[in-house]
């Protein structure tokens, strides 16, 4: 049974690759990185079984992320809802 929604969680990565890659110009780099974090810190209050399906969904969308498909196949890990 899907507990996440697909839609849900590529918004949490649209967001992720954002903050990520966002030039300085754009977004300030102390900003990017307390954003990251809060969004670590949130995301990984969710259940165990949740972060896995966290984890499946991102790996799924990561293909369609181009050059950035690495960050995205990562991030789940980055964020601390992966182990290595």
């Amino acid at each position: 049974m899907q507990i996440l929604d697909r839609h849900l969680v590529k918004a949490v990565v649209d967001l992720a690759v954002f903050l990520e890659f966002s030039s300085e110009d754009i977004l300030d780099a102390d900003a990017s990185i307390a954003a990251m974090e809060q969004l670590a810190s949130e995301l990984g209050l969710m259940p165990e079984e949740n972060k896995r399906e966290f984890v499946e969904i991102t790996l799924g969308l990561a293909p369609g992320y181009g050059e950035k498909e690495g960050f995205v196949s990562g991030l789940a890990q980055s964020l601390g809802l992966q182990e290595k």
